[in-house]
Protein backbone atom coordinates (compact mmCIF):
# COMPACT_ATOMS: atom_id res chain seq x y z
CA UNK A 1 0.00 0.00 0.00
CA UNK A 2 1.63 3.67 -1.23
CA UNK A 3 5.44 4.26 -1.77
CA UNK A 4 7.12 2.81 2.10
CA UNK A 5 9.70 4.08 2.88
CA UNK A 6 13.23 1.51 1.96
CA UNK A 7 16.01 1.93 4.23
CA UNK A 8 18.41 0.07 1.77
CA UNK A 9 17.45 3.63 -0.13
CA UNK A 10 20.37 6.85 0.43
CA UNK A 11 19.17 9.61 -1.56
CA UNK A 12 21.36 12.19 -2.19
CA UNK A 13 21.10 15.23 -4.86
CA UNK A 14 22.99 18.10 -4.21
CA UNK A 15 20.42 20.60 -5.58
CA UNK A 16 18.03 19.81 -3.10
CA UNK A 17 16.88 22.58 -0.89
CA UNK A 18 15.13 22.77 2.85
CA UNK A 19 13.12 25.79 3.00
CA UNK A 20 9.61 26.75 4.89
CA UNK A 21 6.48 27.44 3.48
CA UNK A 22 3.57 28.93 5.10
CA UNK A 23 1.06 26.85 5.71
CA UNK A 24 -2.44 26.84 8.28
CA UNK A 25 -1.41 28.42 11.18
CA UNK A 26 2.42 27.34 10.97
CA UNK A 27 5.17 26.92 8.43
CA UNK A 28 5.31 23.94 6.73
CA UNK A 29 9.07 21.96 6.08
CA UNK A 30 9.41 21.55 2.21
CA UNK A 31 12.12 19.97 0.02
CA UNK A 32 12.52 22.00 -3.40
CA UNK A 33 14.05 21.54 -6.26
CA UNK A 34 14.93 23.67 -9.25
CA UNK A 35 14.18 26.57 -6.62
CA UNK A 36 15.30 29.93 -7.11
CA UNK A 37 13.33 33.00 -5.64
CA UNK A 38 14.54 34.98 -8.06
CA UNK A 39 12.70 33.53 -10.80
CA UNK A 40 9.02 32.48 -11.52
CA UNK A 41 8.77 29.13 -13.00
CA UNK A 42 6.19 27.07 -12.36
CA UNK A 43 5.77 24.96 -9.43
CA UNK A 44 4.72 21.22 -9.51
CA UNK A 45 3.25 20.85 -5.58
CA UNK A 46 4.18 16.59 -4.69
CA UNK A 47 1.51 15.76 -2.34
CA UNK A 48 2.35 12.49 -0.63
CA UNK A 49 1.33 9.30 0.95
CA UNK A 50 1.00 8.19 3.90
CA UNK A 51 4.89 7.38 3.99
CA UNK A 52 5.54 10.86 4.28
CA UNK A 53 8.14 12.92 2.28
CA UNK A 54 10.27 9.56 1.55
CA UNK A 55 13.10 9.02 -0.66
CA UNK A 56 10.51 7.77 -3.38
CA UNK A 57 9.36 11.28 -3.78
CA UNK A 58 12.49 13.55 -3.14
CA UNK A 59 13.79 11.56 -6.01
CA UNK A 60 10.35 12.69 -7.93
CA UNK A 61 10.98 16.03 -6.95
CA UNK A 62 14.52 16.14 -8.80
CA UNK A 63 12.80 14.07 -11.72
CA UNK A 64 10.40 16.89 -12.20
CA UNK A 65 12.74 19.73 -11.91
CA UNK A 66 15.09 18.11 -14.00
CA UNK A 67 11.78 18.82 -16.97
CA UNK A 68 12.07 22.38 -16.28
CA UNK A 69 9.64 22.94 -13.52
CA UNK A 70 10.32 23.84 -9.36
CA UNK A 71 9.22 20.77 -7.58
CA UNK A 72 8.16 21.62 -4.17
CA UNK A 73 7.80 18.06 -1.51
CA UNK A 74 5.94 19.77 1.99
CA UNK A 75 5.43 17.56 4.55
CA UNK A 76 2.20 17.37 5.41
CA UNK A 77 3.14 15.21 8.78
CA UNK A 78 5.21 17.72 10.28
CA UNK A 79 2.02 18.00 13.20
CA UNK A 80 2.14 14.49 13.48
CA UNK A 81 6.14 13.68 13.22
CA UNK A 82 8.20 11.26 12.07
CA UNK A 83 7.23 7.64 12.19
CA UNK A 84 8.20 5.51 15.09
CA UNK A 85 8.79 2.52 12.88
CA UNK A 86 8.96 2.06 9.11
CA UNK A 87 5.89 -0.27 8.78
CA UNK A 88 2.30 0.32 7.74
CA UNK A 89 1.08 -0.20 10.73
CA UNK A 90 2.92 2.97 12.03
CA UNK A 91 2.16 4.69 9.08
CA UNK A 92 -1.77 4.26 9.06
CA UNK A 93 -1.70 4.82 12.71
CA UNK A 94 0.27 8.41 12.09
CA UNK A 95 -2.34 8.89 8.87
CA UNK A 96 -5.57 8.24 10.97
CA UNK A 97 -4.34 11.31 13.01
CA UNK A 98 -3.52 13.33 10.37
CA UNK A 99 -6.31 16.04 9.47
CA UNK A 100 -7.76 16.84 5.64
CA UNK A 101 -9.31 19.45 6.14
CA UNK A 102 -6.38 21.11 7.73
CA UNK A 103 -4.09 20.02 5.23
CA UNK A 104 -6.30 21.26 2.39
CA UNK A 105 -5.96 24.51 4.15
CA UNK A 106 -2.00 23.97 4.31
CA UNK A 107 -1.82 23.61 0.67
CA UNK A 108 -4.21 26.58 0.04
CA UNK A 109 -1.80 28.79 1.71
CA UNK A 110 1.03 27.88 -0.02
CA UNK A 111 -0.55 27.37 -3.37
CA UNK A 112 -1.89 30.78 -2.53
CA UNK A 113 1.36 32.46 -1.80
CA UNK A 114 3.38 30.82 -5.15
CA UNK A 115 0.32 32.10 -7.05
CA UNK A 116 0.93 35.72 -5.55
CA UNK A 117 4.55 35.69 -6.69
CA UNK A 118 3.29 34.91 -10.21
CA UNK A 119 4.24 31.33 -9.97
CA UNK A 120 1.48 29.00 -12.19
CA UNK A 121 1.14 25.90 -10.01
CA UNK A 122 0.15 22.38 -10.33
CA UNK A 123 -0.55 19.38 -7.92
CA UNK A 124 0.77 15.59 -8.27
CA UNK A 125 -0.58 13.72 -5.53
CA UNK A 126 -0.28 9.65 -4.66
CA UNK A 127 -2.67 7.62 -2.62
CA UNK A 128 -4.07 9.69 0.15
CA UNK A 129 -2.21 12.89 -1.62
CA UNK A 130 -3.87 11.90 -4.65
CA UNK A 131 -7.35 12.18 -2.60
CA UNK A 132 -6.02 15.98 -1.64
CA UNK A 133 -5.89 16.72 -5.15
CA UNK A 134 -9.20 15.77 -6.21
CA UNK A 135 -10.93 17.43 -2.98
CA UNK A 136 -7.97 20.72 -3.70
CA UNK A 137 -9.62 21.14 -7.33
CA UNK A 138 -12.93 21.57 -6.33
CA UNK A 139 -11.69 24.28 -3.42
CA UNK A 140 -8.56 26.16 -5.29
CA UNK A 141 -9.11 27.84 -8.87
CA UNK A 142 -5.38 29.43 -8.38
CA UNK A 143 -4.40 25.97 -9.54
CA UNK A 144 -3.35 25.17 -13.11
CA UNK A 145 -3.40 21.31 -13.28
CA UNK A 146 -3.68 18.49 -11.01
CA UNK A 147 -2.59 14.90 -11.81
CA UNK A 148 -3.81 11.90 -9.70
CA UNK A 149 -2.19 8.50 -8.71
CA UNK A 150 -4.23 5.73 -7.88
CA UNK A 151 -6.59 8.80 -5.59
CA UNK A 152 -9.71 8.11 -3.80
CA UNK A 153 -12.82 9.05 -5.98
CA UNK A 154 -14.93 7.54 -3.49
CA UNK A 155 -15.21 8.11 0.60
CA UNK A 156 -16.89 4.71 1.89
CA UNK A 157 -15.95 5.20 5.29
CA UNK A 158 -15.99 9.18 6.35
CA UNK A 159 -14.69 10.04 9.74
CA UNK A 160 -13.63 12.96 11.27
CA UNK A 161 -10.02 13.78 10.19
CA UNK A 162 -11.72 12.50 6.65
CA UNK A 163 -14.76 13.86 6.39
CA UNK A 164 -14.84 14.36 2.73
CA UNK A 165 -15.85 12.49 -0.49
CA UNK A 166 -14.44 13.62 -3.96
CA UNK A 167 -17.81 12.51 -5.97
CA UNK A 168 -19.59 14.74 -3.95
CA UNK A 169 -17.92 17.70 -5.13
CA UNK A 170 -17.37 17.50 -8.63
CA UNK A 171 -19.98 20.16 -9.57
CA UNK A 172 -17.08 22.00 -7.93
CA UNK A 173 -14.43 21.31 -10.19
CA UNK A 174 -12.43 23.80 -10.99
CA UNK A 175 -8.60 22.34 -12.27
CA UNK A 176 -7.36 20.23 -15.40
CA UNK A 177 -7.73 16.82 -14.02
CA UNK A 178 -5.62 13.63 -15.61
CA UNK A 179 -5.64 10.65 -13.36
CA UNK A 180 -4.15 7.23 -13.28
CA UNK A 181 -6.05 3.96 -11.40
CA UNK A 182 -5.17 0.44 -11.40
CA UNK A 183 -7.88 -2.24 -12.62
CA UNK A 184 -6.72 -4.68 -9.71
CA UNK A 185 -6.62 -1.96 -7.32
CA UNK A 186 -9.07 -3.29 -4.75
CA UNK A 187 -8.83 -0.28 -1.66
CA UNK A 188 -9.52 2.41 -4.81
CA UNK A 189 -12.15 0.14 -6.61
CA UNK A 190 -12.52 0.65 -10.14
CA UNK A 191 -16.34 0.62 -9.91
CA UNK A 192 -15.53 3.85 -7.85
CA UNK A 193 -13.54 5.42 -10.45
CA UNK A 194 -15.81 5.22 -13.09
CA UNK A 195 -18.63 6.41 -11.01
CA UNK A 196 -16.08 9.33 -10.49
CA UNK A 197 -16.38 9.37 -14.41
CA UNK A 198 -19.70 9.14 -14.57
CA UNK A 199 -20.53 12.21 -11.67
CA UNK A 200 -18.03 14.24 -13.80
CA UNK A 201 -19.60 13.87 -16.79
CA UNK A 202 -22.98 14.37 -15.80
CA UNK A 203 -21.84 17.75 -13.96
CA UNK A 204 -20.27 18.86 -17.69
CA UNK A 205 -16.47 18.60 -16.03
CA UNK A 206 -13.90 17.36 -18.66
CA UNK A 207 -11.69 14.64 -16.90
CA UNK A 208 -9.31 12.49 -18.38
CA UNK A 209 -8.91 8.91 -16.55
CA UNK A 210 -6.91 5.96 -17.25
CA UNK A 211 -7.20 2.43 -15.90
CA UNK A 212 -4.79 0.37 -16.12
CA UNK A 213 -5.60 -3.47 -16.93
CA UNK A 214 -4.09 -5.98 -14.74
CA UNK A 215 -2.25 -3.17 -12.59
CA UNK A 216 -2.69 -2.22 -8.76
CA UNK A 217 -2.35 0.19 -6.27
CA UNK A 218 1.07 1.96 -6.13
CA UNK A 219 2.21 0.88 -9.36
CA UNK A 220 4.47 3.80 -10.35
CA UNK A 221 8.31 3.03 -10.68
CA UNK A 222 11.18 4.29 -12.10
CA UNK A 223 13.04 1.37 -12.15
CA UNK A 224 13.22 -0.36 -15.04
CA UNK A 225 13.11 -3.82 -13.54
CA UNK A 226 10.22 -3.08 -11.81
CA UNK A 227 6.81 -4.55 -12.28
CA UNK A 228 4.49 -2.48 -14.17
CA UNK A 229 7.03 -0.69 -15.94
CA UNK A 230 4.74 0.01 -19.39
CA UNK A 231 2.06 2.12 -17.24
CA UNK A 232 4.92 3.91 -15.16
CA UNK A 233 6.46 4.57 -18.47
CA UNK A 234 3.05 5.68 -20.14
CA UNK A 235 1.52 7.50 -17.45
CA UNK A 236 4.84 9.82 -16.54
CA UNK A 237 5.42 10.86 -20.16
CA UNK A 238 1.35 11.92 -20.20
CA UNK A 239 1.57 13.57 -16.46
CA UNK A 240 5.05 15.69 -17.66
CA UNK A 241 3.30 16.31 -20.65
CA UNK A 242 0.30 17.75 -18.94
CA UNK A 243 1.83 19.99 -16.96
CA UNK A 244 3.74 21.39 -19.51
CA UNK A 245 0.74 22.01 -21.81
CA UNK A 246 -0.97 23.62 -18.73
CA UNK A 247 1.86 25.63 -16.93
CA UNK A 248 4.13 27.91 -18.01
CA UNK A 249 7.59 26.69 -17.52
CA UNK A 250 9.51 29.69 -18.66
CA UNK A 251 10.99 32.08 -16.11
CA UNK A 252 9.07 35.47 -15.97
CA UNK A 253 9.98 38.56 -14.57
Amino acid sequence: MCHPVDDSVIFSDNSEQQIDMPGSGRTIPTYAYGYDSQDRKSVVLIIHDIYGTNPFYRDMGRRIADQGFTALLPDLFCREGALSENSRVAALARASRHSFPVAIEDIRAIVDSLSQEGHNVGLIGFCMGGTLTLLSATRLPEVKAGVVYYGFPVNAHPTPNRPYSPIDEVVQLQVPLLGFFGEADAGVGVENVKAYEAATQKAGKRIDFTIYPGVGHTFLTFDEEGPAVRASRESWSRAIAFFKEHLDTKVGA
